[in-house]
């Protein structure tokens, strides 16, 4: 399978059968940008592990075959994120939104719509040495809000699955590194 970093463009060449059947996430040796690699077995049990085209890749280089498996499909991600593209986060008046350490119980009182959460320069720092330093994204859209794992080392779960993104409703959790946050929202009807 051929492979392009979205990040420098530099076009990796992998094996089909070391890439796990629901989907990977790879670092570019070039520039570090994390690559979303789709799962999928190939066809007529061929690999395509050639080119179709010339390229400027250096193939003595190779992608690291650490791959962290994926519990989401990229058609699953890329419907989620554009359906919330298309509307700006917000927090609804009178209402008082919250992320509780379930571990700790420390409380993270949140006035912003869109957090960034990490284990420095983030919205809400934690302090946990397996979170990255802008480990995922919160949006807030009223009554739910979505989660964006930013290129995370150690990902983001949500209801035991690594995810890139989900949906989730107040009252649920989600866990990155070893922190685990459940989601609260006080008063509105």
């Amino acid at each position: 399978m051929k492979i392009t970093c979205d990040s420098c463009r530099t076009i990796y060449q992998i094996a089909d059968e070391r890439i796990p059947s629901g989907g990977a996430r790879a670092n570019c040796p070039s520039c570090g940008h994390q690559i979303v690699i789709p799962g999928g077995k190939p066809q007529s049990g061929k690999s395509s592990s050639f080119l179709t085209e010339k390229s400027q890749a250096d193939f003595g280089q190779t992608i690291s075959y650490d791959f962290q498996q994926l519990d989401q499909d990229s058609a699953e991600i890329s419907a989620l994120l554009r359906k919330v593209s298309q509307e700006d986060p917000y927090l609804t008046e009178g209402v008082q939104y919250e992320l509780k350490d379930t571990k700790t119980g420390e409380v993270f009182k949140v006035s912003e719509s869109r957090l960034v959460l990490g284990r420095s320069g983030a919205d809400i720092s934690v302090n946990d040495p397996e979170v990255s330093r802008k480990h995922c994204l919160v949006r807030i859209y009223g009554d739910y809000l979505v989660i964006i794992d930013q290129d995370s080392t150690n990902g983001t779960f949500y209801m035991g699955k690594r995810v890139m993104t989900a949906k989730l409703a107040f009252g649920d959790t989600f866990t990155i590194g070893n922190t685990t946050f459940l989601a609260v929202v006080q008063g509105g009807n």
